[in-house]
């Protein structure tokens, strides 16, 4: 499995090269060169299986076991998931209507990106080992990423983890979890500003190739695949659980309502839909509905300001991950998405063609969420 920018002008990477790098050299993000395509028997054998088995059948499909052998990857993901507080490690809670809860918050610090991180640690720790490397780790965080990649990470030998939090803009609880882990490996600095300011010298660091390779930096935030790759897991855990049956022509859909903020979990429910998942996604953001907007109006532009909320982790105005979405439903065009991604970084503001704003709403729909509602 090879792994191609959405801009189209960096050279191929295997998973290794993917694990490894923030942005692509050109500025895109890595996104596999083809997806497999499941068919109904693949589909039905994978409805039981448990949550890590599905993780499993998910990542040997995108490493390749000339990279990380079967067994090994087994070994990797069942300590990845050693820590986690429920058995089942992600668990469907059944509430009326036909109406379904997916908790993702069993991990050590409840955030869902518990479950994508603990298995990329676990990858990164794999190869570093095998190669006898060190890498820093650079990661900017609106909150749940930072807690997250630290409990990953700490105590690494061969990592360190450098995390960029917003002062006073994260939830009280998270900002505990970054900053009173004493392990050598971890470094946690307060920016002022907010998460999207305090990503952009981030991406300036890693757009310089030759600081990037002489200081063996890489990221953590869900611009890396391996990331997405372990999201898609639960949006296939979600349908074989609230399916009704896989034996109706044509296999029946379910809805799947993904509160995001910079865009990763959708993203990996995009990927899915595109390999054969019948799942409808409703995207659910706060106040700063950059997303919503892009959804409804095809206006993919920066608001003035981000408002703080009280999903304080969703506070985001560039959702990154828009990029592979865009790249997904242009029929997977690079061009097309190098010219959108360009004007926007130029322009703060993006207008989308009707035809790809088009394929958009086929793929999802969204809606934004205020304070009251979501209290």
């Amino acid at each position: 499995m090879w792994y191609i920018s959405t801009r189209g002008m960096a050279p191929r990477v295997n998973f290794e090269g993917a694990l490894f790098s923030g942005y692509a050299p050109d500025g895109g993000l890595y996104i596999p060169e083809e997806l497999p395509q499941l068919d109904r028997e693949t589909l039905c054998h994978w409805s039981t299986l448990s949550y890590p088995s599905l993780v499993k059948e998910l990542c040997a499909l995108f490493i390749g076991p000339e990279l990380i052998p079967r067994d090994d990857l087994s070994g990797l993901i069942d300590q990845a998931f050693s820590r986690f507080h429920h058995k089942e490690v992600v668990h469907l809670c059944r509430l009326k209507n036909g109406l379904n809860v997916l908790e993702l918050w069993h991990g050590v610090t409840y955030a869902f990106k518990d479950l994508s991180l603990s298995c990329t640690a676990q990858f990164l720790q794999y190869f570093l080992q095998k190669r006898k490397r060190h890498v820093t780790i650079v990661v900017g965080t609106a909150g749940d990423t930072g807690s997250a990649a630290i409990e990953s990470v700490q105590g690494a030998k061969n990592m360190d983890i450098i995390v960029l939090l917003p002062k006073g803009r994260c939830s009280k609880i998270q900002e505990l979890q970054m900053t009173t882990v004493l392990k050598d490996n971890v470094h946690v600095f307060g920016v002022e500003g907010n998460s999207d300011e305090l990503d952009e010298p981030i991406k300036a660091v890693f757009a310089d190739v030759a600081f990037v390779q002489k200081h063996n930096l890489m990221s953590l935030n869900s611009i890396n695949w391996s990331r997405v790759l372990v999201q898609m897991a639960h949006h296939f855990f979600a349908y074989f659980q609230c399916a009704p049956s896989l034996d109706t022509h044509p296999l029946p859909p379910v809805e799947i309502v993904v509160p995001t903020g910079a865009g990763g979990n959708v993203a990996a429910g995009c990927i899915a839909q595109k390999m054969g998942l019948p799942i409808l996604l409703t995207v659910a953001v706060n106040h700063n509905d950059i997303i919503h907007r892009t959804v409804q109006w095809g206006d993919f532009s920066v608001s003035e300001t981000v408002k703080p909320t009280l999903a304080s982790a969703m506070d985001i105005q560039v959702p990154y991950n828009m990029e592979r979405i865009f790249w997904l439903v242009s029929g997977f065009n690079n061009q097309v998405t190098r010219a959108l991604m360009e004007q926007f970084e130029r322009n703060q503001s993006l207008h989308l063609p009707k035809e790809l704003h088009n394929k958009l709403v086929e793929a999802v729909t969204s809606q934004s969420v205020s304070d009251e509602a979501i209290t």
